[in-house]
């Protein structure tokens, strides 16, 4: 999940400064290369190959802890425990091939587990083994979609996506897992409910029929991983707590010895019982279920894509090489491994957090680890598979409710509102609407619509327009709108430079100017960068802008002023700005962002969403 950062600078006009690094070529601020560290930055492809070590030893950790997760991510989207199993060896043994990312383990994620379950309810009928081959096809055009999506380098599109949404969708997963899984949690082998209003009016009867003794192991399962997670004592990270629970629950089913139905059931001979193939002729036959094909294709891209380079994105900032992903080859990296994984009967794939962190706290150094927790996964399900069927269904249905409330906390809610009371009611609008109509794609439309109202009405509020002689509220109040969604809309980028023009003609000038307060030294011959209103509605045409525009020639130290003098800043658009402000310090140049003191903020934080009176450019000049 992509993390906010809090970062201590000035807010007026923050800059920072590095010395420079010598470049061999004109270098793209968009797309650069961090500045190299004291040891040599690892590579994938062979030459990753001599971190072997790093990357064995973090494969078989982060195995340890990915099969219990891939078990109970298949039972939480109604398939089949191999599935997933099945999802996470193909996604590491294709991913170290693709690229994409560093540190990043794929496979299996339980943020498409409710989706995946929705549309296997939703594709067969209610009836869940005709579904799952129906989902299979579905996952497979998914990933078609990826890959030509890839190709338009669209990944840039999910990174803009509103962060509040984002957050607040993840948040109204957290919260399906945890309604989706108490009923295996207590025992009850009842068929799911699609309704998430329904299956929370369900648990007191799920209470009423529930098993004793299974939800003793569950419950005790449960207790036990939140409990762990809240020492940081050594003796608390000797063992990870999902595998230590998982392996205390197998005992106790042993022990015990519960009932075959309430234990995980994986096929002795993969090959004959474990593999599934999608039933293309009847999803093309059936034009019944082409709208569900739709809506679950449409679900699918837009979570996967999202989560996943989000994902990617927070990994970036924990690598320990400070390596940069690349969102576009990642996302075609996630369409091929899905078509791929659909073909075999496995799920959808997506970079994972949990996995992720894991591979970097044990020393994992290239997509090789994917490779080697593949392999690791496959000798596992190959020799033993009879200690994996005596994992209990509701210890897996603790350790998913656990996953489920990392994503809902409190805390999350707590940490949205520190950004801003508009931030938290975007996000809880999201949840409410997701919750509501157990639709993820509902409560994204109305989440960002939510977003778009915000952004209107501060902007009609500010706006400078004055009413015309003789025109009515009504025209006037339409007229501002209007202005307002051509605003949130357009080119924000209004010139770079000092030499007037239009929005789609720039030209790049270097203009001298007195040192800023808050800088290091004095700037001299900076880049200026007016912009207008920047929302994550128009932030795609300013990074094209900046990524097309500002080529620094080669061995230069370059100063970038960028001038706010629009009317909104979000928070989206905040942390952009910010993240383009690192990457020109680390490629060793010096980024002032001015104009902040003009806006007024509706939160401490440093990246709070602003709004602006209008004023003229000029006292920017």
């Amino acid at each position: 999940m992509n993390q906010l950062p809090h970062r201590n600078i000035t807010q007026d006009t923050s800059a920072k400064n590095l010395a420079p690094k010598p470049a061999s070529q004109a270098h793209d601020l968009s797309s650069h290369e961090s500045l190299t560290p004291a040891i040599e930055k690892p590579q994938n492809g062979m030459r990753g190959l001599k971190h072997w070590r790093y990357d064995l030893l973090a494969g078989l950790q982060v195995a340890l802890i990915g099969l219990p997760l891939s078990l109970g991510i298949a039972v939480a989207s109604g398939a089949p425990p191999i599935t997933g199993v099945i999802s996470a060896i193909i996604a590491g043994l294709i991913f170290p091939f693709l690229g994409g990312a560093y540190v990043t383990i794929s496979g299996p994620a339980a943020g498409l587990a409710p989706a995946l379950l929705a549309g296997m309810i939703a594709l067969g009928q209610g009836n869940l083994a005709v579904g799952y081959p129906l989902l299979l096809v579905a996952i497979c055009l998914t990933g078609v979609v990826q890959v030509i999506l890839s190709l338009f380098r669209a990944g840039r599109f999910a990174l803009y996506f509103p962060i509040s949404v984002v957050e607040g969708m993840l948040s109204a997963i957290g919260l399906l897992i945890i309604v989706k899984q108490i009923p295996q949690l207590l025992g009850d082998q009842l068929p799911p409910i699609k309704s998430i209003p329904a299956a929370i009016l369900a648990i007191p009867h799920d209470l009423y029929e529930m098993n004793p003794e299974i939800f003793l192991v569950g419950g005790l399962s449960l207790v036990l991983l939140f409990f762990l997670a809240s020492r940081k004592e050594w003796w608390a990270t000797l063992i990870p707590a999902p595998l230590l629970v998982v392996s205390l629950g197998s005992l106790a089913s042993w022990l015990l010895q519960l009932p075959q139905e309430y234990l995980v059931q994986v096929p002795l001979d993969i090959f004959q019982h474990g593999i599934h193939v999608p039933h293309f002729a009847e999803a093309w036959q059936n034009h019944d279920l082409w709208m569900a094909f739709l809506v679950t294709i449409v679900t699918l891209t837009l979570i996967d894509g999202t989560e996943s380079l989000a994902t990617i994105a927070a990994v970036d900032k924990i690598d320990p090489f400070r390596r940069k992903s690349d969102p576009n080859v990642t996302l075609r990296a996630m369409g091929i491994s899905n078509i791929l994984s659909s073909l075999a009967g496995g799920l959808t794939i997506i970079p994972g957090g949990v996995k992720s962190t894991t591979n970097i706290m044990a020393g994992g150094r290239t997509l090789w680890a994917n490779f080697y927790y593949a392999c690791c996964l496959a000798l596992i399900l190959w020799f033993g598979t009879k200690l994996i069927n005596l994992i209990p269904l509701t210890v897996l249905a603790a350790l998913l409710i656990w996953i489920g409330w990392q994503l809902c906390a409190p805390r999350i809610f707590q940490k949205i509102l520190t950004i801003g009371k508009e931030q938290l009611l975007i996000a809880v609008v999201t949840v409410v609407v997701t919750v509501y109509t157990s639709d993820l794609l509902e409560g994204v439309a109305l989440g960002t619509l939510t977003k778009i109202v915000v952004l209107c009405v501060d902007l009609v509020r500010s706006s400078a327009l004055t009413a015309k002689t003789g025109e009515s509220f009504l025209a006037g109040f339409i007229r501002r709108l209007a202005a307002s969604l051509v605003e949130l809309f357009s080119n924000p980028v209004i010139r770079i430079g000092d030499g007037r023009g239009s929005r789609t003609q720039y030209s790049v000038m270097t203009v001298a100017t007195s040192a800023i307060r808050g800088t290091v030294g004095e700037m001299k011959n900076p880049y200026k960068i007016y912009l207008s209103s920047v929302t994550c509605m128009n932030l795609m045409k300013l990074d094209k802008v900046l990524h097309e525009t500002l080529v620094v020639p080669s061995n230069s130290k370059a100063t970038f002023l960028i001038i706010l003098a629009g009317q909104v800043i979000d928070h989206t658009s905040m942390e952009y700005l910010h993240h383009f402000q690192d990457q020109c310090i680390e490629a060793g140049h010096t980024c002032a962002i001015v104009g902040m003191d003009h806006f007024r903020t509706f939160s401490d934080h440093v990246l709070a969403y602003r709004v602006n009176p209008p004023h003229s450019l000029m006292a920017f000049a």
